[in-house]
């Protein structure tokens, strides 16, 4: 079903009436959205066909103003907000507890693939096999997976690009959704950082979710329900495999890296039970 616009009539559901008895349609549901986080061209596609296939009215409202992701938490949490209704995030247990999370991995577990942003020398331990240490933000979940795995961590609170341009750090892990573009802002600014050319990591039961309210269960019912349904008609993975941005995130499990797979330890048990038919194989 298209979305609606905000003058057009609710879209009547159908239902069962007396004859002669007129029934309400069902009022659209408002849902906020922000054009920002992982991917969002992608993501935000995804949300809309959720929608349109969930096969019940909807308006969707985009709001373009860039806001940290805390304060898109605490937003998220308050109801009626007026701004966002929906977002997405890597799941994690903090998550899962404070918010509804809809359990259909959106990236198929592409957000686990893993690229190291670099700069030359530690492009060269890598070539000699020598550990590296990997920077991250304060209190990242990734933070104790790595260490949990043996990695050595160094969290900082700056730019983590310039720490590992600076010597503070030998790599940054990032997605492989999200390293091309950062990357080349990088080094737009002056930031010299490359693509690690002779590894990978793959962060196991790592998956990007929608988020929302714990009160909002017919959102979380819509969007869970119209991702099934994607899935069931194929137009999820056709929308998955024709999306330029996941393209160029696949195409970086094909070029031979060697892949050192870890353990999520604080992956919750539903999270782990995802069935393998929701995600990639990309060892």
């Amino acid at each position: 079903m298209p979305a609606l616009a905000a003058s057009d009539d609710p879209v009547d559901a159908g239902g069962l009436a007396m004859p002669g008895a007129s029934v309400p349609a069902p009022a659209p549901l408002v849902v906020h959205a922000l054009n920002q986080g992982t991917a969002p061209a992608y993501v935000l596609k995804v949300l809309k066909l959720a929608l349109d296939k969930s096969g019940r009215p909807y308006v969707l409202k985009i709001d373009t103003h860039t806001l940290p992701t805390a304060q898109v938490l605490r937003l998220l949490e308050q109801p009626d907000n007026g701004t966002v209704d929906v977002y997405w995030l890597p799941t994690a247990p903090a998550l899962e507890a404070h918010f509804q999370p809809v359990r259909v991995p959106l990236d198929r577990g592409l957000m686990g693939y893993r690229l190291l942003a670099v700069n030359e020398a530690a492009q060269a331990k890598i070539s000699a096999g020598t550990p590296l240490s990997l920077a991250q933000g304060p209190g990242w979940p990734e933070a104790r997976l790595l260490r949990a795995a043996g990695q050595t961590v160094h969290e900082t609170a700056g730019n983590l690009y310039n720490e590992v341009a600076t010597g503070g750090a030998d790599a940054v892990p990032r997605s492989s959704l999200d390293i091309d573009q950062e990357v080349e802002r990088a080094r737009e600014a002056g930031v010299p950082v490359t693509v690690a050319r002779d590894v990978a990591l793959l962060y196991r039961d790592f998956y990007l979710y929608f988020f929302v309210a714990k009160h909002n269960d017919r959102l979380a019912d819509m969007l869970q329900d119209g991702l099934y349904q994607a899935y069931a008609d194929g137009s999820f993975m056709a929308l998955f495999r024709n999306d330029p941005e996941i393209r160029a995130a696949l195409a970086y499990t094909h070029q031979g890296r060697r892949v050192l797979a870890l353990p999520n330890p604080d992956a919750t048990t539903p999270t782990r039970a995802i069935a393998a038919s929701l995600t990639e194989s990309l060892d």
